[in-house]
């Protein structure tokens, strides 16, 4: 019984954590967006990613470094008092929650897996110079994407290959082997994972942020910026095409975004991409300063939580 009062505690406590906080970040994540609108759009899709995870990540730290803890330390084990009615509710709820995070994690992973086996089929390799593994498929796969979570692969189709010039598909290239090394398909993971409504517009505005965030590392002169939009033009041009797996990111993404895209690009030499600094360091301090206080009242907090957790199970 005390294992089980355990789990459902804890469970409870996740999702209460978890649904205040989506609900906040779903209704204001626009107004940390504006505070950082003149920095580099790597810094706003970085933001937009934290902010995005940031209930998942808050509900598992919350659970594991205070809940347990203060349960397994301060709760008798020797008590034959009942799990609750809110507990059992709220820990079925949370497992419900979880349990759509991991079908809609694993049927992504499972398409995508599916997908690329279908336009690996009589690929060939192409020399890319960067460690990024790039294929040269046939014309029933999307014109330029990455594909793929632990193993991504870029591919581009033959029609592409046919309608770029050389330097606008080296430039292309750069673009979505920058998308390979931010990890970006691994991201779309997560948010699959995490589950909860309302989260579709923030989700969009991070795709778009991650875009310009590759436009911007596959572009280091004016003449780059003039073969990545003219690529984008070709690319579009090809039509919309199939549509691909959540788990792939493809060089144009939405068509509603190629004209902001293409302006950006061609105004790439009348206001170039500022050096900023890594979005982690504007979250480092008060990180510091926070388990810094924490670290030194742990003991009074774990008090205080199983307090809490004994209002929840009355």
């Amino acid at each position: 019984m005390f294992a089980a009062r355990c789990a459902g505690v804890s469970l409870a406590v996740f999702v209460v954590v978890y649904t205040f906080l989506s609900v906040a970040v779903s209704r204001g994540w626009r107004v940390g967006l504006k505070i950082f609108r003149s920095r580099s759009a790597r810094v706003s899709a970085d933001l937009l990613f934290a902010l995005r995870l940031l209930p998942l990540g808050i509900a598992a730290a919350v659970t594991v470094l205070f809940t347990l803890p203060s349960f397994l330390l301060l709760e008798p084990r020797a008590t034959n008092e009942a799990i609750g009615a809110a507990p059992l509710a709220l820990g079925l709820c949370c497992l419900v929650l979880l349990g759509a995070g991991m079908i809609r994690a694993g049927m992504a992973q499972w398409r995508v897996s599916q997908s690329l086996r279908k336009w690996l089929d009589g690929s060939t390799a192409m020399e890319g110079g960067s460690g990024v593994p790039i294929f040269r498929t046939g014309n029933d796969s999307p014109s330029l994407t990455v594909a793929g979570v632990c193993a991504p692969k870029v591919l581009i189709s033959e029609a592409a290959v046919a309608l770029l010039n050389p330097t606008e598909l080296r430039t292309a290239l750069r673009h979505e082997i920058a998308h390979v090394l931010r990890y970006d398909n691994l991201k779309k993971l997560l948010f699959r994972f995490s589950v909860f409504p309302g989260m579709a517009e923030l989700e969009h505005a991070w795709s778009d942020e991650t875009e310009m965030a590759a436009d911007d590392a596959a572009v280091s002169s004016f003449r780059d910026a003039l073969d990545l939009a003219a690529a984008l033009i070709k690319v579009s041009r090809l039509g919309p095409g199939r549509s691909s797996p959540v788990l792939t990111t493809a060089l144009l993404h939405s068509s509603t975004a190629l004209s902001a895209r293409v302006r950006r690009l061609m105004a790439w030499e009348l206001s170039p991409n500022p050096k900023n600094s890594p979005a982690w360091w504007y979250v480092l301090p008060p990180a510091a300063v926070t388990l810094f206080v924490l670290a030194g009242s742990y003991g009074s907090v774990l008090a205080r939580m199983h307090a809490v957790t004994e209002w929840l199970v009355r």
